[in-house]
């Protein structure tokens, strides 16, 4: 195998395939709290949080403002968007209470705080800010237009009162506060109030762990089958050479919905199971033919040379030609093939994710579920944007590790 050949292009895309891996190798709890990658599909957990708050990098009305200890305070500034909901975690007794820039203060609590809750969610705090907008002339018809956070911020013609206010927090022990406004976290939140960052972390590891684990299996099974059909010429090999010859020539996509369906169960909800080792062999299986047939011709071209008929004479039995002398073209067409393949097989997994033949998440679903919001319409483009520019850059990384001089790119 010839030496790495690594100039500023191959660096950027080795830096770029590493950036995108990422998400599969780090461990779960460095990319994102692991309460809300085990609660990202149980809705309940997220009905305190922002709903289709855009992302933080993005102008926002108000931003999200988080703090956290004993007897504190936080100071901001309202300006035309009020915050959405104010949520507290930890184990204590609290009581906030607001000041306003009209000089009015509200007193919330205290109440028992024993995990999570929030103005919104509480009852106690819930009513306290109900009881002050009374006092304003926002009776109960208005509880339908605003939350009971959004009723704190607000003046006495029906409008947001602007400036500056402080919210002090008493506390027993401590708690952290959160003042959500409406933009949240690195990829904003999703209509039930879902952290999408969590989705897209959650959806990205599936994808990239299931289609590295069928890449494998495709380089594991061509070599093998492509070693023995085309060193050995016996029935079996002749056999398996037709074998590899339809596996190449069989439409993918339809054929791999087609065997999830029939080897899937269904499961809680209608939706179909089916596990990963069992969906990985399968499109394994598929993608297998071409590379095999490939391989099958090396090895053709290789077991004729004047090199293999002098070892195959001295002696030399068939595991070691196969490993010694034909391996050697084998192995970097194999792995310059699986710069290919990679990338085609993550978007095969995201594709089927989309058509919903994938139990677990990934990219594929976590698109579908965006368009099942209505994302797209409501110009929510940025749930979209990490999935597509994350594979994206990992087909250019891949892509700028090929060598234009030669067919075999710089892993030959």
């Amino acid at each position: 195998m010839a030496a790495l050949r690594l100039d500023r292009k191959e660096k950027a895309g080795i830096a770029l395939i590493l950036l995108v891996m990422l998400l599969a190798v780090v461990p779960m709890h460095l990319l994102v709290p692991p309460e809300k990658a085990a609660n990202w599909n149980y809705l309940p957990y997220w009905n305190d949080y922002p709903k289709n708050a855009r992302p933080i990098w993005l102008p926002s009305g108000f931003r999200t403002l988080e703090s956290a200890g004993t007897n504190f305070s936080m100071t901001f500034t309202v300006d035309g968007i009020v915050p959405g909901n104010v949520m507290i975690e930890g184990n204590s007794t609290v009581r906030l209470v607001i000041h306003r820039p009209d000089g009015l203060s509200v007193v919330l609590g205290p109440v028992e705080v024993n995990g999570r809750t929030s103005i919104n969610s509480n009852p106690t705090l819930a009513a306290g800010a109900y009881e002050f907008a009374e006092s304003l002339g926002y009776g109960p018809e208005s509880r339908p237009l605003f939350t009971p956070t959004q009723l704190l911020f607000m003046g006495y013609g029906g409008e947001v009162l602007e400036g500056r206010y402080t919210l002090e927090v008493e506390s027993s022990s401590p708690v952290a506060v959160t003042v959500f406004g409406d933009s949240y976290g690195l990829l904003g939140t999703d209509s039930y109030g879902r952290d999408l960052w969590v989705g897209f972390v959650l959806a990205g590891r599936s994808t990239l762990l299931v289609s590295l684990e069928v890449s494998l299996l495709v380089m594991i099974i061509g070599l093998l089958l492509g070693l023995f059909a085309g060193y050995y010429r016996s029935r079996p090999a002749i056999l398996l050479e037709s074998l590899l010859n339809s596996l190449g020539a069989l439409p993918v996509l339809p054929l791999a919905m087609l065997m999830i369906f029939s080897f899937s169960t269904t499961g809680i909800a209608m939706t179909r199971e089916i596990g990963t080792g069992t969906l990985s062999l399968i499109l394994a299986l598929l993608l297998a033919g071409k590379f095999g047939s490939a391989v099958r011709g090396f090895v053709v071209q290789e077991k004729v040379r004047e090199h293999v008929a002098a070892a195959r004479a001295l002696g030399a039995g068939d595991l070691y030609i196969l490993r010694r002398h034909i391996l050697k073209p084998v192995i970097p067409y194999a792995l310059s093939h699986f710069s290919l393949l990679f990338p085609k097989v993550v978007a095969l997994v995201a594709i089927l994710g989309f058509f919903n033949m994938i139990p677990s998440d990934n990219w594929g679903s976590f698109i579908l579920e965006g368009l099942n919001q209505g994302a797209l319409y409501a110009g929510r483009w940025w749930w979209f944007l990490a999935p597509v520019v994350t594979m994206v850059l990992l087909s250019v990384g891949f892509a700028l590790l090929w060598d234009d001089d030669g067919p075999e790119g710089v892993l030959a």
